[in-house]
């Protein structure tokens, strides 16, 4: 949370012009960009140039405290922000506003990588976006409290009896690589999860036929490889007892893989 207070009067946002902001914005952005890279950033000397040039007649501490109130605007955007720079409290809406602006006009797009999000799609994509960057970058503040948001997902209505056949004659090996499972899990047996191999939200049927006992490994596999597809084609030739069902389309987009056993 924020928690920083504000200085002395003269940082007013009435009292800062665009032309003013915007300098601040455009040094703040290309200081997060080189922080975010694993760069070395000199806050101290941004703040010097900057009192020499388009901030002239402005004290440190309006620069610092400027600073804070974009490191606010961000936190509120649930961007990242400079790490020296603790966002402020009580930022006027209307500098809010103002700041927000010069930050779309100078590439904030770029920075939507880093913004939390609570959709695991979302999460995903982004994930793979900075996997493409080079290098580690700096190490990221993360969440020391992450927000919790109150989200709907697609719940199927399951059959126990056909699970525990499936796990039963599967007794504890894997049906994709055909190892044993990878460790005993709570309940006392062999820990393998039991996959649709159409899935439900194609309209695959909850059946034996449709059901194979994977390990973790496989079970992802199924969900997450580049492969999935072929590997899928080989647990239908590989077990005899699944029939290859006709798929529908996928007609509600928060169907999602989110039980760690269960395949929804």
């Amino acid at each position: 949370m924020p928690v920083s207070s504000p200085p002395e009067a003269s940082t007013k946002s009435s009292d800062w012009t665009d032309a003013e902001l915007a300098a601040s914005v455009r040094a703040y952005v290309a200081m997060l960009r080189r922080e975010l890279a694993g760069e070395s950033i000199n806050k101290a000397e941004v703040n010097r140039q900057l009192r020499e040039t388009a901030l002239a007649g402005r004290t440190k501490s309006a620069v610092e405290f400027r600073m804070q109130n974009i490191s606010s605007t961000l936190f509120d955007l649930r961007l990242p922000h400079i790490a020296g720079y603790r966002p402020a409290r009580n930022v006027g809406s209307s500098v809010k506003l103002r700041i927000e602006q010069m930050l779309e006009a100078n590439g904030l797009e770029t920075l939507t990588m880093f913004q939390r999000t609570a959709d695991e799609r979302e999460l995903a994509h982004k994930v793979t976006a900075l996997l493409r960057q080079p290098g580690t970058g700096s190490v990221p503040l993360g969440s020391a409290a992450p927000a919790q948001v109150l989200t709907q997902s697609l719940r199927y209505v399951r059959d126990p009896a056909v699970k525990a056949w499936v796990l039963k004659v599967a007794d504890g090996i894997c049906e994709g690589c055909d190892m044993p499972a990878p460790f005993m899990g709570t309940d006392g047996f062999p820990y393998l999860e039991v996959h649709h191999v159409m899935p439900l939200a194609s309209h695959g049927s909850d059946t034996t036929s449709n059901s194979a006992a994977l390990c973790p490994n496989c079970h992802r596999r199924c969900h997450l490889s580049l492969d999935r597809d072929e590997f899928r084609l080989m647990l239908y030739e590989k077990i005899r007892r699944l029939v290859l069902e006709v798929p529908e389309s996928i007609l509600l987009d928060n169907a999602e893989f989110i039980d760690e056993r269960d395949d929804a």
